[in-house]
């Protein structure tokens, strides 16, 4: 990256590096990723109040889940109630993640017959709780967000009305994949579009194949793509079934049901949010008229993007993702608790109460802005970041977009983690802001690890940083713990 030439291994190497950006507007930048994302620390703040009470109740024990047995075992019965709800809310948003993460995780989530009610459930407290923590940020009294205090009574309807998904003990529709396979094929064939176009059309399928670049995980959602569209696989790269391919990724990972949008229909809330349903359903559409979609994508501009997404998005009834940002970019117009939010991303300088919050919606909503505008490079950045990018782009444009969005904390040589410096942040609110931020992940994971891990605390946080020893980072580590928890981690008993 840092050789100033044209050579192949220079371009490879960007292209890995685009790879890797792509996974972090995946988390950050698409409307299903900020939601998955945000709920991790979303349940260390929901909670925090039940550890606390078991502390000053002394109840001082580690793990949770081995409190919870420990329990079982002398009285018979799980009567604990601040044990029950932080395990009920650690176990429905962690089975609503490993099902969207591939829904053939089903298999073993049912066969958890205490904590798993249905995935209707779970999707439900997914979207409720990182709702609610955003809400504590930037919306406390839900002028704008979706109003998730009026959900539980059409959700328990839907139960009665045994909607798929809502039935306990009961089957459910399922797919052959989930975000791990789409995130990867997306970021994978965008690379691969962009190598293609970069070094003249040189490398055809088969090439990008015996470089050990199209297999596995890479190519899992593709396949499905071309089986169920029932598509001949193109050899060359820079194709339009690609490009296709690109543009179902995108929808089938920005659901706008629940978040940011209202929910339209709850009984159907899991097709419409679960990306892995979302992409197989799309491809049937296609299937449907074949050759009118082979050729669809020509140009990669914003025009052909929204009017493709449109008719997509209307064959599975749900709103095109870019209308999901501008409903986002609305908020930032009207509201301003968002442009107070905003104007702290621009110093680079937060409230530090709920700093991770704060940190990353500011920068999920920065990301909705520039959607609204540029849909299309996002979608087709491998494309966009070459000589064939669309006609109705400027490479200058492209290249601001791609630095102004680089994620925010990188892996440095030596193994460190370090801050992103853009040009227009100020390096020493940058630095602090990374500090909080960090200070605060380390306090979630540490939670983590009390509600779930048995033994000893595992301090492994080395990756962070090079400056400290052990020692000093442990003590630093056992402070942070206290200021949330009043003891330190050592005074829980392993259990």
């Amino acid at each position: 990256m840092e050789k100033d030439d044209l050579s192949f291994e220079r371009i490879q190497a960007f292209s890995t590096y685009m790879h890797e950006t792509i996974h972090w507007w995946q988390h950050v930048g698409s409307h299903l990723g900020f939601i998955t994302s945000i709920s991790y620390p979303a349940l260390a703040h929901i909670t925090h109040r039940d550890l606390n009470i078991l502390v000053k109740s002394n109840q001082k024990f580690k793990s949770i889940m081995g409190y919870d047995k420990y329990i079982y075992s002398q009285t018979g019965n799980h009567n604990n109630p601040e044990v029950n709800r932080i395990l009920n809310y650690y176990h429905d948003i962690s089975y609503a993640k490993g099902f969207i993460a591939d829904n053939g995780n089903i298999e073993i989530i049912c066969k958890d017959l205490r904590f798993f009610l249905h995935m209707g459930h779970c999707f439900h407290m997914l979207w409720s709780t990182s709702i609610s923590m955003l809400s504590v940020s930037i919306d406390p009294e839900f002028q704008f967000l979706p109003k998730i205090n009026k959900w539980g009574e059409n959700f328990r309807q839907a139960e009665k009305d045994q909607a798929s998904g809502f039935v306990t003990d009961s089957g459910m529709t399922i797919t052959e994949l989930g975000t791990t396979a789409i995130y990867e094929g997306q970021a994978r064939f965008n690379q691969l579009q962009y190598l293609s176009i970069a070094t003249g059309d040189n490398f055809t399928y088969s090439d990008f194949v015996a470089m050990g670049m199209l297999e596995g995980i890479y190519i899992k959602a593709f396949d499905i793509f071309l089986r169920f569209t029932e598509i001949e696989r193109p050899d060359n790269l820079n194709n339009s079934v690609i490009g296709l391919f690109l543009l179902i990724c995108d929808i089938a990972i920005n659901p706008t049901e629940g978040f940011p949008s209202k929910i339209l229909d709850y009984e159907s809330f899991i097709v419409s949010n679960d990306p892995g349903m979302r992409f197989t359903l799309l491809c049937i559409s296609i299937s449907k008229d074949k050759d009118k979609w082979i050729n669809a994508v020509q140009e990669y501009s914003r025009k052909e993007y929204i009017n493709l997404s449109e008719q997509l998005c209307e064959s599975i009834v749900c709103l095109p993702p870019w209308v999901g940002s501008a409903i986002v970019v609305e908020w930032a117009e009207k509201h301003n608790s968002i442009k107070d939010l905003l104007s702290e991303e621009s110093k680079m300088k937060f409230k530090s109460e709920n700093l991770p919050i704060r940190l990353f919606t500011a920068k999920y909503i920065r990301f909705q802005e520039d959607k609204v505008k540029y849909p299309n490079i996002f979608c087709w950045i491998g494309r966009s970041m070459t000589s064939k990018l669309s006609k109705d782009q400027d490479l200058d444009i492209v290249e601001k977009i791609f630095k102004k969005h680089q994620a925010l904390f990188i892996d440095v040589i030596g193994g460190e983690i370090r801050p992103t410096i853009f040009d227009d942040h100020h390096e020493v609110n940058t630095m602090e802001t990374f500090q909080i931020f960090y200070q605060s992940n380390t306090t979630y994971d540490m939670t983590f690890q009390w509600i779930t891990e048995k033994g000893p605390f595992k301090y492994r946080y080395q990756w962070l940083t090079t400056k400290y020893s052990d020692e000093e980072m442990k003590d630093w580590i056992r402070n942070n713990f206290k200021e949330s928890y009043s003891i330190y981690p050592e005074e829980l008993m392993s259990i």
